[in-house]
């Protein structure tokens, strides 16, 4: 069989997809010999190489723009090649925090959904903040009741580029202004949502022919830090709690609430769904954050922990989302 690897690309991404690419590829190499390695630079590029090559399967390592918004799974799934992951519709959506957090949201609705909660969150996009200036971001947050500290990042990024977090009302306008102008460099929406004081909890959701498998929750230890930012994922090197120390119900309610998410969305292969806890008198609320349709593959990725802890080692994830593909 005939893989190729998909790595790089044009996003802020770019190096953490190069590492995930590299380590599926060095372990696919050894379960299917005949596996190549595509570095994305350019797309025209890169659907003229797959246009004039013929390959079984596509193994997409590619993070943010064109990898996980649906822009090379249209191409792939116009041309009937089997690739990893969501298909485009899903990537659409895991990639534009706004439709997925109204998704989830109507799944709330829907299904009576007891204790998921969304932040209070408000959206601004270029065109609006370019007419009317950071007056219309505070209005909008003012009618949103979205208070200090709040959350300041792009719409449709991931790896947390462009993640600002307000805490004082010292010099709120001068700081909102410049958060939001960071965030306005990865992409044209920007999202200002409440923070929400608590644990931060990621669940890996793993699909296996046609069973839901919900991987063991992960807790991550930010320690001094409020957010898990690119520094705490990727430099500082955080720890990483599987499974995190929390009453056995709200796991199994991760876990369970992952799965019907993953469903309801229409995922494929694996996704990683990310949330807060915030610690009440008398009660834990959870909060969904946002679903990562191609999770990171790199040493220190969360999902493939996840799933060595559940009893999937690193290469039989890697053949269950191929063979999923295939059948």
């Amino acid at each position: 069989m005939k893989i190729l690897v998909v790595m790089g690309g044009i996003s802020s991404e770019k190096e953490i997809s190069l590492k995930s690419g590299e380590n599926i590829y060095n372990k696919l190499k050894t379960i299917y010999p005949n596996t190549q390695k595509y570095i994305l630079t350019d797309l025209r590029d890169f659907y003229k190489h797959i246009l004039e090559s013929e390959y079984d399967f596509i193994f997409l390592a590619l993070h943010g723009k064109y990898g996980e918004d649906g822009t090379i799974q249209s191409f792939l799934e116009s041309l009937n090649i089997p690739f990893s992951f969501s298909g485009s519709l899903a990537s659409m959506i895991g990639m534009n925090k706004m439709i997925a957090n109204l998704l989830v949201e109507r799944f709330i609705k829907d299904y009576n959904i007891v204790n998921l909660n969304i932040p209070k969150t408000a959206y601004i996009n270029f065109q609006e903040y370019s007419r009317y200036g950071i007056e219309h971001a505070i209005l909008k947050i003012k009618r949103n009741s979205i208070s200090i500290p709040l959350i300041v990042k792009p719409n449709s990024s991931g790896s947390s580029v462009g993640l600002s977090l307000i805490q004082k009302e010292y010099e709120f306008e001068k700081e909102l202004e410049k958060a939001i102008q960071i965030a306005f460099e990865e992409d044209k929406t920007v999202i200002i949502q409440e923070y929400i004081d608590g644990r931060e909890i990621t669940v890996g959701v793993i699909q296996e022919n046609e069973e839901i498998i919900p991987l063991e929750p992960c807790e991550l230890e930010l320690n001094e830090s409020k957010l898990f930012d690119y520094e705490n994922k990727y430099i500082k090197k955080i720890n990483h709690i599987i499974p995190p120390n929390l009453p056995k119900e709200i796991n199994n309610y991760l876990k369970e609430i992952s799965v019907r998410i993953f469903e309801f969305i229409g995922f494929k292969d694996a996704v990683r769904i990310d949330y807060r806890i915030r610690e009440n008198k008398d009660s834990l609320d959870v909060f969904f954050l946002e679903v990562n349709t191609i999770p990171g593959f790199t040493d220190v990725s969360l999902l493939p922990q996840e799933a060595k802890k559940t009893g999937i080692p690193f290469d039989k994830l890697l053949d269950i989302i191929i063979q999923n593909n295939l059948k």
